[in-house]
C-alpha cells in the first residue's frame, strides 16, 4: 500500500516539472461508453480543481486518479484548465494525450 501511495504522490508532482519546450503533458484514458475516466500526471492544484467540480473524484489508481464522470466531461474540464488534446489512440478504450503551456 505504501508503494502505491508513493507512486501516486510522484505522479501528482510530475506536472509541476516543465519539459524542455515549456509544456506539461498528461494522459486521459476512458471509453465513450463508460461513466468514469482516468487521468494521469496532474498536479495537486489541478486535482483539487477537478475535485470541486466532480465530487466522486479521488479514487487513486497507479500514477493517476479516477474521475466518476464520462470522458468527454473530463476532457472539457481539462480544457478549461488550459489543456489541449494533441493526440489519441485506441478504439473502444481511448487514451488522449494533452498538453498545457507553462
Amino acid at each position: 500500500m505504501d508503494t502505491k501511495g508513493s507512486q501516486n504522490q510522484s505522479a501528482n508532482n510530475l506536472s509541476t516539472i516543465p519539459s524542455e519546450d515549456g509544456v506539461v503533458y498528461i494522459a486521459v484514458k476512458g471509453s465513450l461508453y463508460a461513466n468514469d475516466s482516468f487521468v494521469f500526471g496532474l498536479g495537486q492544484e489541478e486535482v483539487k480543481a477537478l475535485t470541486a467540480k466532480f465530487p466522486g473524484l479521488g479514487v487513486d489508481v497507479v500514477n493517476g486518479v479516477s474521475i466518476k464522470t464520462n470522458v468527454l466531461q473530463t476532457l472539457n474540464s481539462l480544457g478549461q484548465l488550459g489543456y489541449k488534446i494533441i493526440s489519441s489512440t485506441g478504439e473502444t478504450e481511448i487514451t488522449w494525450t494533452l498538453q498545457r503551456e507553462i
